[in-house]
C-alpha cells in the first residue's frame, strides 16, 4: 500500500512527459510553464526510478497491525487513486467546452499589451490577422457601426450558442496561467440554421464582415455577418495568450 503514491505520482509524470512531446501541454498550461513542467516531470521519474531501487526497509509489528486496522481506508485510498489514473489514461486531451463558456463570463477579455495595444483609428489593413480575441476587445471599446465597416473578419474559434437561434458565438479562451482561470471572449456570428450544418463546439474559421441586425438580440445589433465558414481542426494550441 505505499507504493501507490508511488504508483499514481509514477504514471500522471509519464502522461505529462508524453503530452508534451506530443505537443498537447498546451491544453492545459499557459506556453510558458512547458520547459518548468517537463523539468519537474523528469525529476519526478528520477526520484520515482531511486525509490525503487533503495530497499524498503519494514515496519515494526505494532505497525503492522495498526495497518491492518486501517486496511479498509488503504483500499479506499487505493481506489481512488486508481481511478484518478484510469481518467488520466483513458480520457484523451480535449479543449475546454462550450459548457464551461456557458459557466464563465462572455466577452470578458483579459488584460495584456496585446489587448491593449490595438488601434481602432487603424485602416482596414492588418485587420485580417486579428484573433477573437482582438476583436471581442474592439466590441468593447466600441459599438459604433462605422468603424466596422469595410474592415474584413476572418477568424478562429468554437461555436458556441448565443440565446438567439440564428446566432452563434465564436469562442476562444484566454488563459494567463492554465485551463483552470481560462475566460471566455466572443464574437456574435449571424448564421440562420448553423445548428443544421456544424455540431456546438466546432472549430471554424469564419470570414465575413460587421453588419447591424436590428432583429438580433446583442450588444449594439452588431453581428459578424459571414461570407464563409469552413470547419477546422482543433489547434496545437487552443487557446490565447
Amino acid at each position: 500500500m505505499a507504493w501507490r503514491g508511488v504508483f499514481a505520482i509514477g504514471v500522471l509524470t509519464v502522461i505529462t512527459v508524453w503530452l508534451g512531446f506530443q505537443g498537447m501541454l498546451g491544453f492545459y498550461i499557459h506556453p510558458r510553464y512547458n520547459v518548468f513542467t517537463l523539468v519537474m516531470a523528469a525529476i519526478g521519474v528520477l526520484l520515482i526510478a531511486i525509490a525503487l531501487v533503495v530497499p524498503h526497509t519494514g515496519h515494526s509489528h505494532a505497525g503492522h497491525r495498526h495497518a491492518r486496522g486501517h486496511s479498509l481506508m488503504e483500499w479506499l485510498s487505493l481506489s481512488l487513486v486508481a481511478v484518478v489514473v484510469l481518467i488520466a489514461v483513458v480520457l484523451p486531451p480535449t479543449t475546454l467546452s462550450s459548457y464551461t463558456a456557458e459557466n464563465r463570463s462572455f466577452g470578458t477579455v483579459a488584460t495584456s499589451p496585446a489587448a491593449d495595444a490595438i488601434d481602432i483609428d487603424s485602416t482596414t489593413s492588418g485587420f485580417e490577422n486579428l484573433t477573437v480575441r482582438d476583436w471581442a476587445s474592439l466590441l468593447i471599446q466600441t459599438q459604433d457601426p462605422t468603424f466596422f465597416r469595410g474592415k474584413p473578419f476572418s477568424a478562429l474559434g468554437t461555436m458556441t450558442e448565443s440565446g438567439d437561434p440564428d446566432v452563434f458565438l465564436l469562442t476562444r479562451f484566454v488563459v494567463t496561467c492554465c485551463a483552470v482561470d481560462a475566460q471566455p471572449v466572443s464574437v456574435p456570428v449571424y448564421f440562420p440554421g448553423w445548428q443544421d450544418e456544424f455540431a456546438l463546439d466546432s472549430w471554424v474559421t469564419v470570414e465575413g464582415g460587421f453588419q447591424v441586425l436590428r432583429e438580433v438580440d446583442v450588444p449594439g445589433n452588431l453581428v459578424v455577418v459571414s461570407s464563409g465558414i469552413v470547419l477546422e481542426e482543433v489547434p496545437r494550441e487552443p487557446y490565447l495568450f
